[in-house]
């Protein structure tokens, strides 16, 4: 990085510095150049960006050449080179035209952190004076000169040192207020020949010139920089070293204090190309370090818990060697939700920080990686395991949760751990990511057999199977709602009974998936699904909004016709914020009318939470919107309830139907649920009629309504 793209405080130090300076790259174009350089020449910043000999102040040829030698010099050898008498003509305030100047210049490499040389620094001195003095006094013997002549020789001779004693002055300001710390080490023995004021800030306490290193700061002897030294010295080659860690004695008789530093060992050498001594500089970047390590902390750790995170445990894992087995284990806290929604995120926290405490002392540093996945979910990954010593690594950490005392304001809270583990290695025919997937579907097998359990991951386990086939028909759902692949099928409810009434024709909306490669598969294959891992409300809200679409894009003398029965779950039907939704679906679709619509909510989901399913469908009904139960007669407890449910349609369940004629109980429920039913002023549906012979019979026992494959199939609508 040259000084254009150095920190603004270097920069700042470059613009301001008294002596002149100008900066080219490899190819000798001009890169920047400072004020004082700007004062010696009179270039202006338009010569920024082009070649330095085509603005370069009147040189000859001859000169031109000189120049250009040592600028391949400092290049090819890496050293700084002198021209100790350059000519050249250069305007000069108050004087007409170009005036002869004699100039000393000074070319060095910049080197970046790797050590290579990235620019050039160019500095000239105006000599002129010197050479103007030499020339008058050459050949003549103080002896010689008249009074006059001896008196301006020595009015020259005092403003010649004057000049020099003014550079001195200014190049040792500039060495003393360097923003980062300078020495001079000469010899072998590196005795200190300078250093300026941020170099004795570093050291603190003591004298240090015209003493080894070694002598006045033996706590850096063992710590490797005198051999990095003497590499330097023997080699002739710069070393440069970032955020490198040493300890030094910064207050007489204190500790040793770790600091770190970003260190450059420049050699320098005399006449004949001898290493002579070893110019040092740097600066010490301790706080911007530490400050770097504890956001690289934070990117890599939980904020919480201070354990590895997602990304980092991920990253890690990628690194594993070794032919294994390895283990992973999948924990997730069982009733977790129950302390945090009852007692506050505080002691949620409080709880998390525990049980990642209790799991840190089970582990086994060398082998284990622990990491807190997100939420009440942790990781775990030992190295060189197989499944039985993983299940016993697992029932112990299974059972150090189950025995915490959590107690949060007095009240003792206690929660367990659900965990799947699995095997992974070439043998198992897992890698990493197949097992972090096999050992999460373990862990929800846990916790759906009970919770507070360990569950083998093994591939050849059908429940594994199973729930893994479920997770992937959620993901195959998902891109088919965001893909618009969810198809709606109808299937027509026939009337059984003779009637004088203008109702509609019923049809319950059935959805279907359009797969990727076109074929269709049935609900049975994604509903399951979608309700254990709780996508069942976003499917419902699709379907809905399907529906309304469908009805909104009928001719208007169509749209009455037909009332169409839509599922919904328990669920989704008692969410707070169901009717609302429902509210702007009838305002994005004004074609639609509440009574277009039938929702279906099965028996079982209803009365799992009777007060909110009841006061949900009393709220829409007030709307117009009728509802059926689905499945009616499977609780068998239902005759208690259904006067408490605003339902317009009983739908009896399809096994009583199915055996209504050669199953004397079936046909007494059968007809005890459609004589209560129409006590209540509610239709009955007769569900799954597959057969033709059970029509005339359904009719005899006054069901209203029949549905079935005899019926109707399903087809798109």
């Amino acid at each position: 990085m040259s000084i254009l793209g150095k920190p603004r405080h270097l920069h700042s130090a470059f613009e301001h510095t008294p002596v002149p300076a100008l900066v080219l790259n490899p190819d000798l174009i001009i890169l920047s150049f400072n004020r004082a350089y700007q004062r010696l020449t009179h270039l202006d910043r338009s010569a920024i960006g082009r070649l330095s000999y085509d603005v370069l102040p009147g040189f000859d040829k001859e000169q031109l050449r000189l120049i250009r030698r040592s600028f391949e010099r400092v290049f090819e050898n890496g050293q700084a080179d002198h021209i100790p008498l350059l000519q050249c003509a250069v305007r000069v305030p108050g004087h007409v035209g170009l005036q002869e100047r004699y100039w000393s210049v000074s070319n060095k490499p910049l080197f970046d952190s790797d050590g290579s040389i990235i620019d050039l620094l160019h500095c000239a001195s105006d000599i002129t004076e010197l050479v103007e003095l030499r020339s008058a006094s050459q050949g003549i013997h103080r002896s010689d000169l008249d009074d006059e002549a001896r008196e301006q020789l020595h009015r020259w001779t005092e403003s010649v040192q004057g000049v020099l004693q003014n550079e001195r002055e200014r190049l040792h300001q500039l060495f003393q207020q360097s923003p980062g710390f300078v020495a001079v080490l000469q010899g072998p023995d590196y005795v200190f020949e300078l250093a300026n004021d941020a170099y004795y800030q570093l050291v603190g306490h003591r004298p240090i010139l015209g003493k080894p290193l070694a002598q006045i700061m033996p706590e850096v002897v063992g710590q490797g920089y005198l051999e990095i030294l003497d590499q330097v010295f023997s080699t002739g080659e710069p070393f440069v070293g970032r955020a490198m860690p040493i300890e030094l004695q910064r207050v007489a008789g204190d500790k040793l204090a770790t600091r770190y530093m970003d260190l450059t060992y420049q050699p320098m050498v005399d006449g004949s190309g001898q290493v002579t001594g070893i110019f040092v500089q740097g600066n010490d970047v301790t706080e911007a370090h530490l400050m770097a390590q504890e956001v690289a902390f934070q990117a890599s750790h939980d904020w919480l818990t201070g354990l590895n995170n997602r990304r980092e445990f991920s990253r890690q894992t990628d690194q594993i060697t070794g032919a294994g087995p390895h283990a992973i284990l999948y924990m997730d806290i069982d009733h977790f939700k129950i302390v945090n929604d009852r007692c506050g995120h505080g002691a949620g926290d409080e709880l998390l920080t525990m049980i990642a405490n209790k799991l840190q002392s089970i582990c086994d540093g060398d082998r284990d990686l622990l990491a807190r996945l997100g939420g009440d979910e942790f990781a775990l990954m030992r190295r060189d395991c197989g499944l039985e010593e993983a299940l016993g690594l697992a029932e112990r950490l299974r059972a150090a949760v189950k025995d915490m005392a959590f107690i949060w304001q007095g009240q003792r809270h206690s929660v367990t751990l659900s965990v799947g583990a699995v095997s992974f290695g070439p043998a198992e025919g897992l890698d990493f990511e197949a097992a972090f997937a096999l050992a999460d579907t373990a862990c929800f097998l846990a916790k759906e057999n009970g919770r507070n359990r360990v569950q083998a991951g093994r591939l050849s386990d059908e429940e594994i199977t199973q729930r893994r086939q479920d997770m992937d028909s959620v993901t195959r759902l998902k891109e088919a709602m965001r893909e618009d692949r969810l198809l709606l099928y109808g299937q027509k409810i026939v009337r059984l009974q003779e009637s004088d009434s203008q109702d509609p024709g019923y049809c319950e909306v059935l959805a279907r998936l359009r797969e990727r490669d076109g074929t269709i598969t049935g609900p049975g294959t994604f509903i399951p699904a979608a309700e254990r891992f709780g996508l069942i409300e976003e499917l419902d809200r699709h379907i809905v909004s399907k529906v309304f679409a469908r009805i909104d894009s009928q001719p208007s003398e169509q749209r009455r016709q037909t009332c169409y029965f839509v599922n919904l779950s328990g669920i989704t039907l008692s969410t707070p914020g169901f009717l609302d939704f429902v509210e702007h679906a009838l305002l994005a679709y004004p074609g639609v009318e509440p009574t277009d619509i039938c929702f279906e909510v099965t028996e079982t989901a209803a009365l799992s939470n009777l007060a909110r399913t009841a006061e949900a469908m009393r709220r829409m009904s007030t709307r117009g919107f009728r509802f059926a139960l689905d499945d009616f007669g499977s609780g068998m407890a239902s005759f208690n309830y259904l006067q408490d449910l605003p339902v317009q349609f009983v739908k009896i369940d399809g096994d009583f139907i199915k055996t209504v004629l050669h199953k004397p109980v079936s046909r007494i429920i059968v007809e005890a649920v459609t004589k209560v039913a129409h006590s209540m002023n509610m239709r009955t549906i007769a569900e799954s009629v597959e057969t033709h012979d059970l029509t005339p019979h359904l009719r005899a026992m006054g069901l209203d309504y029949a549905q079935g494959y005899a019926l109707h199939s399903p087809e798109p609508l």
